[in-house]
């Protein structure tokens, strides 16, 4: 049995959408969530009606709902239930103010979800109205729910940031959110869940999240992705769990150490390797492209994080990156498909397959479907004169297609 909790642990309503680090956090972690493929996914909303002394969950069969409320009737969801989680855990029904509504601390998270693609069961379980739940009694339950779940923490950190914040205004609130997320930062899971001053703070994510600790186990290793509170609210994404992250992910961790001028080592485990490359952009701009043709590792990890970090130093093109370029900066693995030689260009295909020219010791590769190349014959010029190879000289061509995994 593998489960992938996986926690969004702060979310706030519409509003969070506006922010662009928040929103960008929020996508990966949809996409991470999706691609895990569980078998059904489980949502902590701190803003669900309540039960007065239990855990309870939205009843089925299906969940719909949108944020006309906010304004934004245009963004729906329509999910199946995941009944299994009510019926094992003895969950009573939450009692829902009107017909095809979802609080927003549900409908956003699904909101990005259902945006990366998920269609499967769902279950959306409400806390209780009483202020200390067995939080950690719900997680391990899920946690021994049979086959792959993945769980969404939602909710909000302080609501008391800045002058006008919605529960007013105090100088010692952001106290809170600064040692939730350090203590998220040191693997300090104690410490994250009696952050203070939390009643001052007027937060609402201690209790959800320590459903997902719980669910996890034992993390192994909290990535946060994002904090922000510029309307007065604390926003946190991260990740308490991923047993089979997306290739971005790998690479991304290997160009942020390389920025930041330190060393790390490739997780454990990973598929076989195979050709890779790693491309940059900042700004929708390249800033970096390295990669293999033939492997040189015998696992996946250890060579996307040998070539992104090449992506982020070594392309002669660019400086070495730096850590002030790391906020605008998106990841792009290309996992290459063993190569075949081709008879002519009549063969090749730029928006389908990359090529391969070869002269002698000279090598030259291009990935397929970029920007600005339309034609076979800009698409083996640029490969010849990335190899130093001249237009005139004749060459052996292989073709290859490729899968691509883009941070979001």
């Amino acid at each position: 049995m593998c489960h992938a909790p996986i926690v969004i642990p702060a979310v706030a309503g519409p509003e969070a959408s506006r922010c662009r680090a928040t929103t960008r956090a929020m996508r990966e972690v949809a996409d991470r969530a999706v691609h895990s493929r569980p078998d059904r996914l489980v949502l902590i909303s701190p803003h669900s009606p309540r039960h007065p002394s239990r855990f309870a969950a939205w009843p089925g069969p299906r969940h719909v709902g949108d944020l006309g409320d906010f304004r934004n009737p245009q963004i729906r969801v329509d999910l199946p239930d995941a009944p299994e989680v009510a019926q094992a855990l003895d969950l009573p029904p939450v009692i829902s103010p009107r017909k095809d509504w979802l609080d927003h601390g549900a409908m956003v998270p699904l909101s990005f979800l259902w945006d990366a693609g998920w269609r499967g069961p769902t279950a959306i379980l409400a806390l209780p109205g009483h202020y200390h739940p067995d939080s950690a009694g719900l997680g391990r339950a899920l946690a021994a729910l049979p086959g792959r779940t993945a769980v969404i923490a939602s909710g909000d950190m302080s609501h008391r940031l800045i002058p006008g914040a919605p529960s007013g205004y105090h100088p010692d609130a952001r106290r809170f959110d600064e040692a939730f997320v350090a203590a998220l930062r040191r693997n300090d899971w104690p410490r994250a869940l009696a952050a203070e001053p939390r009643e001052l703070a007027a937060e609402d994510v201690i209790d959800s999240t320590a459903v997902a600790m719980a669910a996890a186990g034992r993390p192994l290793h909290a990535e946060v992705l994002s904090y922000e509170g510029p309307w007065g609210v604390g926003y946190t994404e991260a990740v308490f769990y991923d047993p089979e992250p997306p290739t971005y992910v790998i690479a991304r961790r290997s160009v942020r150490a390389a920025a930041l001028g330190k060393h790390v080592e490739p997780p454990a485990g990973g598929p076989p390797s195979q050709g890779v490359f790693v491309t940059l952009y900042r700004h929708g701009q390249l800033r970096g492209c390295i990669g293999h043709i033939q492997p040189r590792h015998a696992r996946l990890w250890e060579e996307l994080t040998e070539v992104a970090r090449a992506a982020a130093l070594e392309d002669p093109r660019f400086p070495p990156l730096t850590a002030r370029e790391l906020d605008d900066l998106q990841v792009e693995v290309s996992l290459l498909e063993p190569p075949e030689p081709v008879a002519g260009p009549e063969q090749l295909d730029p928006r389908r397959y990359g090529v391969i020219v070869r002269s002698g010791w000279r090598v030259g590769v291009l990935l397929p479907d970029l920007d600005g190349v339309d034609t076979v014959e800009q698409q083996i010029a640029i490969a010849k004169r990335k190899a130093g190879i001249r237009p005139d000289e004749p060459v052996e061509l292989e073709r290859f297609t490729v899968r691509k995994e883009v941070q979001p």
